[in-house]
């Protein structure tokens, strides 16, 4: 992961958005938004205001902004066209220098006013595969919950979503994902992050002290194998250490990483898996850095030959979206502020655009009953 070289933030202001931006109300919006944009005001000087079409409009400083939001000043009416919107956030940007945009939105498509409206929702999740296809960068949308207010002052719902949608690199977006992800996680109003474009590569890791077999020196090797009674209750046992830091964040739940991690051997060894333990933590030496280890006994016992192959990989939960369905079911429509009416088709296009991330690779780990 990198830090991003630059960032555009892009606000979308419509119909849909005034609960989170009414006059003198300390909406969660409002501080959790301006808590990540000044955090980054060196790198991110300029807001961009995305107008009714769904174009650019205004670049606004973070000061000004700051003031309009705090105000009032973006109340609309307008609606929210959200592939135009990510047209014009894709034709802006330049990832050469490691720029990233962030879309601040809740992402709810609204394409009233232009021809058969029905018809271009029942198309938009292949007009959302079709755009990310097109560009072919890494992505994450973050979902986060905020208060919302109608213009009486009255709150109609303490939950409601929004989302920040990051593009670029896979490097730079990734560390984007984990800077806004832990500013929300903080302050109670993180949902979960999805992304899609990313290429792994191999799952880092490192082996803590055997039990009943020996690793020869940090290499994946473990000679003079035990199994002297046969039982996986006392048997050569593997420590297998694996950072998940710069994945998604949803490999960290027990049971999702459980599933994922797939073990085998080439040559008909017994194995079992015990003590799987997850450790994250998002703030390290008083600055952002993510790190989340995922510990695992991998007890190997009726070895049936001198030696056998461990095969081991992880099959991230790229398409699983279950935190987010409590926003996704039961619409009443673009103006219910406790749903997010039309993401569940974004999020169909993001996932099975032709951008797919690739999958991780296999990694391995020798065991031998020799005794060098």
């Amino acid at each position: 992961m990198e830090d991003p070289g630059h960032v555009k933030f892009y606000v979308e202001v419509s119909g849909s958005m005034n609960g989170f931006f009414r006059n003198n109300v300390a909406t969660d919006f409002k501080v959790d938004v301006w808590n990540i944009m000044s955090y980054f005001a060196q790198i991110a000087p300029k807001i961009t205001i995305l107008t009714n079409s769904g174009e650019a409009g205004i670049q606004l400083s973070q000061a000004v902004f700051q003031k309009k939001m705090n105000t009032g000043a973006f109340i609309s009416s307008a609606s929210t066209r959200v592939p135009i919107m990510l047209e014009t956030i894709f034709r802006g940007l330049n990832t050469d220098n490691g720029e990233v945009a962030v879309l601040i939105s809740d992402m709810k498509y609204s394409p009233v006013g232009q021809a058969a409206p029905e018809v271009l929702l029942a198309q938009y999740s292949v007009d959302i595969r079709n755009i990310l296809a097109r560009y072919r960068q890494a992505v994450s949308l973050i979902g986060a919950t905020s208060d919302y207010y109608d213009k009486q002052g009255y709150c109609l719902t303490p939950k409601s979503p929004y989302y920040f949608f990051i593009i670029g690199k896979e490097e730079n977006v990734a560390k984007m994902r984990n800077y806004i992800s832990t500013f929300l996680s903080e302050n109670g109003h993180f949902i979960d992050n999805i992304e899609n474009g990313f290429d792994y590569g191999n799952p880092k890791y490192q082996f803590g002290i055997p039990y009943m077999c020996d690793q020869m020196d940090s290499e994946p090797t473990f000679v003079a194998y035990e199994d002297e009674r046969e039982e996986v209750g006392d048997t050569c046992t593997i420590n297998l250490k694996i950072d998940i830091s710069d994945y998604r964040w949803r490999i960290a739940n027990p049971d999702l990483l459980k599933n994922a991690l797939s073990v085998s051997t080439s040559y008909g060894s017994k194995i079992k898996l015990d003590n799987l333990k997850i450790i994250v933590s998002n703030i390290n030496d008083n600055k952002i850095e993510r790190i989340a280890i995922a510990s695992v006994d991998i007890k190997v016992y009726n070895m049936p030959m001198e030696s056998d192959v461990i095969e081991w990989t992880l099959a991230l939960p790229d398409t699983e979206y279950g935190l987010f369905n409590e926003f996704f079911n039961d619409s009443l429509g673009e103006m219910d502020p406790t749903t997010s009416f039309s993401l569940l088709n974004f999020v169909q296009g993001m996932f099975y655009g032709t951008n797919l991330s690739k999958k991780l690779k296999p990694n391995y780990i020798l065991v031998s009953k020799v005794n060098p």
